[in-house]
């Protein structure tokens, strides 16, 4: 939340880069807590953020013909599919009734948005020029990264202002995939633990 509205905050209507970045180590925190229930996953994003830092202290890039930031980007996109899929997994596990059971829904739909947006990202860099109407790339404010993340969340929730368009293949298939994939939580997802609810709050008939 902190990294979707963290500019309504800020002077300039803007995130700095270093306001940026405490948000996002917070929201890396917030994933470790999330998968340490389940060791196969916990190793799973300790191995991946592991991997991020070995990246982020070499010198020379491992993929000297591919844009540098690829593999931290590839390895992000990772990191928030696995907490997507461990909060899912939660939320459909759970018999709780109570305003917890709602934050975590609401989370999982959160987790998916962050997947897109890495994805999106990732895309961007891989092909240049993929989405059509994002701004200018600005280091100090990630002016880019925010124009990424709003078109994101808009594609999963199937709204398309037509503000920033796909325009190459790959991107257009990824916008396809993020629009299914905000479907089927609000549908399929949302009905069962809705299902759920209801299954356990009816009165019991006495004998």
């Amino acid at each position: 939340m902190l990294l979707m509205f963290g500019a309504l905050i800020l002077p300039g209507q803007t995130l700095e880069a270093h306001v940026f970045s405490a948000f996002y180590i917070f929201n890396i925190a917030t994933g470790m807590l999330i998968t340490l229930k389940k060791r196969e996953f916990f190793r799973m994003v300790a191995v991946l953020l592991g991997c991020s830092l070995v990246l982020a202290f070499l010198d020379t890039p491992i993929f000297p013909t591919i844009d540098p930031l690829v593999p931290q980007i590839a390895i992000y996109f990772a990191f928030h599919a696995v907490v997507a899929v461990v909060l899912i997994d939660e939320m459909l596990r759970t018999f709780e009734e109570n305003y917890r059971v709602v934050l975590g829904v609401l989370s999982g739909y959160i987790s998916i948005g962050m997947v897109s947006f890495f994805l999106f990202i990732l895309i961007e860099h891989m092909h240049p020029g993929s989405f059509k109407g994002l701004p200018i790339e600005d280091l100090n404010t990630h002016s880019q990264e925010e124009a990424l993340m709003y078109a994101a969340f808009i594609t999963l929730m199937t709204i398309g202002y037509g503000d920033i368009v796909p325009i190459t293949p790959i991107a257009r298939k990824a916008a396809i995939i993020v629009g299914l994939a905000g479907q089927f939580y609000m549908v399929v997802l949302t009905a069962i633990i809705v299902g759920k609810f209801l299954k356990y709050r009816q009165p019991r008939k006495k004998d």
